[in-house]
């Protein structure tokens, strides 16, 4: 072991436990050895879960080493001995918070109903780190007394205790939703948006409840929760008070309160968006208030959507074109698209046209990629070239061998050999066939959910980050801790474009993928815009089955 401390792999663990002097190797590096070496053989004393393994593990618990102790706290779960119990009990009074967690996971483990009585015990004169560890604990393995611990942990002091406790008290269903509605009054913030967070993906709890929130009395990430709660609920009974957010000083509210109009029918608001749209110069503004007329829809409205297809600013153009190729748009939605396609001045106007005409009816498509391919910019006529190949269809792919005799562009004629050369397997359907052009994010499956949840880490759900693509460009991001960030999204061709609240606008390319086993995908980033960082990034999509609802234990 000394010759190869860090012995991590399953390999050199089997190869340990072969061993037939590894209980002596192990006394001798716990007492001598370095902290790399101790964990090592922690991690087989945890695998042998033999009584000398939980005896050598009692031990470890000394060290001086946090990470040591650590982790003999979590090979000691498997124990049934009362002094691997007194030992773990004497753990929990250990300075380090990550020791105590894992001392708390063991006793949980060993015996979950003697673990509640003991931490309830203990709850009222503990330190805020082991209260916060034993709401935790409760919650991750749904322990006997877990009711009674969060309302200890309610009545703290501390607001953080008071949040964590509302995560606990959520896990008992629908039995608890008059305390979590009671919460909503409670003096801290954060506390209130945990309980929000909570209820805002109960169904059945009316919109009456958020209501009150919107008021100017609530902080900002309060009112903005309320709204995503009313607006989920798609109850147009409350435009009125989300209608009155329209003016708020707040830009972001404003934002999302634009967006809600559409969401919930709010025609009456028309007015209203039609005169921002005359007045605001912000982009962002500007492109929410388009998306939000082409989904009310009306005469002045769309007519307002026809000039905005000329805006000078792309993101507004954009949105605009997004709009007049949606389902509500009316009848010559088709004849203003071909007209920008054929005459709009700039490359990737043309390109957003010809990319939303191609989810129209098959005619219309063929006939936009038809246009495309006479573009006087190669950029176009190579995206109308990867279009067509990937439909793969036989007057497609003469499309391509009629203009591949025309074409001069060495680049765009790569693309065009590579997708005559490409021969769809029988059966074989791209994923983005017939599908809108942003439902490639959030229904590569084809599932026709409206909504799709990618994870970071399939291994260790529902406890990774999680993604949800909304149709009309919304992009919630939950992190592990409960907390939701909101996003905007457009998704063109094979670039994603995403708007973080307060923050500029990201893109990045992006690609979408199968993977086994069947109804498994990979959104893959090559820049992590959701974060904003420069590494590339992996999401999956798991279609929903019974199996991926259960917790998986990381440790």
């Amino acid at each position: 072991m000394a010759t190869k401390p860090t012995r991590s792999t399953r390999e050199d663990l089997d190869a340990l436990l072969a061993r037939a002097d590894f209980t002596q190797v192990a006394r001798d590096v716990l007492a001598s050895g370095t902290t790399s070496e101790k964990t090592t053989a922690l991690r087989v004393l945890r695998e042998l879960a033999s009584p000398e393994a939980h005896a050598l593990a009692r031990l470890a618990l000394r060290d001086a080493a946090a990470d040591v102790r650590a982790l003999a706290a979590r090979a000691l779960a498997s124990a049934q001995d009362a002094a691997d119990w007194r030992s773990l009990q004497e753990a929990l009074d250990d300075t380090a918070p990550s020791v105590q967690h894992a001392a708390m996971d063991s006793l949980a483990r060993m015996n979950p109903v003697a673990a509640s009585d003991l931490f309830l015990e203990r709850f009222e004169r503990a330190p805020e780190a082991e209260k916060l560890n034993a709401l935790a604990t409760a919650q991750r393995l749904g322990l006997p007394e877990s009711g009674a611990l969060a309302r200890l942990g309610l009545a703290s002091a501390s607001s953080t205790i008071r949040a964590a406790a509302v995560d606990l008290v959520a896990r008992e269903g629908e039995a608890t939703e008059g305390l979590l509605i009671h919460l909503l009054t409670d003096a801290s913030e954060n506390v209130q948006l945990h309980a929000l967070r909570t209820l805002t993906y109960r169904a059945h709890v009316p919109a009456s409840v958020f209501v009150p929130l919107l008021a100017a009395s609530s902080s900002p990430p309060v009112r903005a929760q309320a709204l995503q709660a009313l607006i989920l609920r798609r109850d147009a009974s409350t435009c009125e008070p989300v209608c009155r957010l329209l003016t708020d000083p707040d830009a972001s509210l404003r934002r999302r309160a634009i967006l809600a109009t559409e969401r919930l029918g709010c025609t009456s608001a028309t007015p209203t968006l039609l005169e921002m749209l005359a007045r605001t110069r912000d982009e962002d503004e500007r492109a929410d208030l388009v998306a939000a007329l082409g989904g009310l829809g009306g005469p002045e409205a769309w007519e307002a959507l026809r000039q905005a297809l000329s805006d000078e600013s792309p993101r507004v153009r954009r949105a605009a074109i997004i709009a007049w190729a949606s389902d509500v748009a009316p009848p010559d939605a088709t004849t203003v698209l071909l007209e920008r396609l054929r005459g709009a001045p700039d490359t990737e106007t043309r390109k957003a046209v010809a990319l939303a005409l191609m989810n129209c009816r098959p005619e219309v498509a063929h006939r936009a990629l038809r246009l495309a391919l006479e573009d006087s910019v190669p950029e176009v006529r190579r995206m109308a070239v990867r279009a067509l190949g990937l439909k793969a269809s036989p007057e497609a792919l003469q499309t391509l061998r009629d203009h591949q005799a025309t074409e001069r562009d060495p680049d765009v004629l790569r693309h065009l050999d590579a997708a005559l050369e490409r021969r769809q397997a029988p059966g074989d359907t791209p994923i983005w066939a017939a599908s809108p052009a942003e439902r490639l994010l959030f229904d590569p499956a084809r599932t026709e959910q409206s909504v799709a949840q990618w994870i970071a880490v399939p291994e260790r759900y529902p406890a990774t980050e999680r993604f949800y693509f909304y149709e009309g460009g919304h992009l919630e991001r939950q992190g592990t801790d409960g907390r939701v960030d909101a996003f905007q999204y457009t998704a063109i061709e094979d670039q994603l474009r995403v708007h973080p609240q307060g923050a500029p606008e990201r893109s990045t390319a992006f690609t979408v993928t199968p993977a086994a086993p069947p109804h498994r995908f990979r959104l893959e980033l090559a820049q992590d815009v959701l974060t904003g960082t420069e590494a590339p990034r992996t999401l999956h999509f798991i279609e929903p089955r019974q199996a991926d609802t259960e917790p998986v234990d990381g440790d």
